[in-house]
């Protein structure tokens, strides 16, 4: 049985501020009471080019045989979204996308249909047989990350002051060290 769309802000909240944080203030406009099929499979659509995008800009080494399973996916969301005849077939296949594009990400796409069931034991989760996935960060990495953090922790103005009396002490250490000797003194 599908679920008609509802004018409703509460209806399909949780997607619907998943999408406006990803593509800005503008997807939330357009959805948030939407019912229209055509604008709903707009931003799905957005949502894998936009997943795309971030693959090709973001994973700097990865194998032709992971970007190709990627690629396809994604195409094949993309065709599954396009030839949804309701919300209901868009959302399932945007569900179906992402969580293939999941275990994707970690390495591998398990393939278990003919398996009669899979437990939750690690063995079965370990996903490295095919390539291993690591997550770095530089040095000027770690201090934009830990700059926003601070941000939203303490506000612009009190990091911007901080940040004034760092450069005028003149300290050789990374900012983020200077903030944990100063907050342990």
């Amino acid at each position: 049985m599908t679920i008609p769309m509802k004018h409703d802000l509460s209806h399909m909240y949780a997607l619907k501020s998943a999408i406006e944080n990803l593509l800005g203030e503008a997807a939330w406009r357009d959805l948030k009471e939407c019912t229209s099929l055509a604008m709903w499979r707009r931003y799905v659509l957005k949502v894998i080019d936009a997943i795309e995008l971030s693959v090709k800009t973001n994973i700097q080494i990865c194998d032709e045989d992971w970007i190709n399973q990627v690629t396809n996916n994604l195409a094949h969301g993309r065709d599954l979204a396009r030839s949804a005849r309701d919300t209901d077939d868009l959302v399932a296949a945007l569900t179906a996308t992402l969580l293939e594009q999941v275990f994707l990400q970690l390495g591998h796409a398990p393939r278990r249909k003919t398996s009669r069931t899979v437990t939750l034991k690690a063995e079965n989760w370990r996903l490295d047989g095919f390539r291993t996935v690591q997550i770095v960060q530089t040095p000027a990495q770690r201090e934009a990350l830990f700059m926003s953090k601070q941000r939203r922790e303490i506000g612009f103005d009190a990091q911007f002051d901080l940040e004034l009396e760092y450069k005028r002490s003149r300290s050789k250490l990374p900012y983020s060290v200077w903030c944990a000797q100063r907050e342990s003194e």
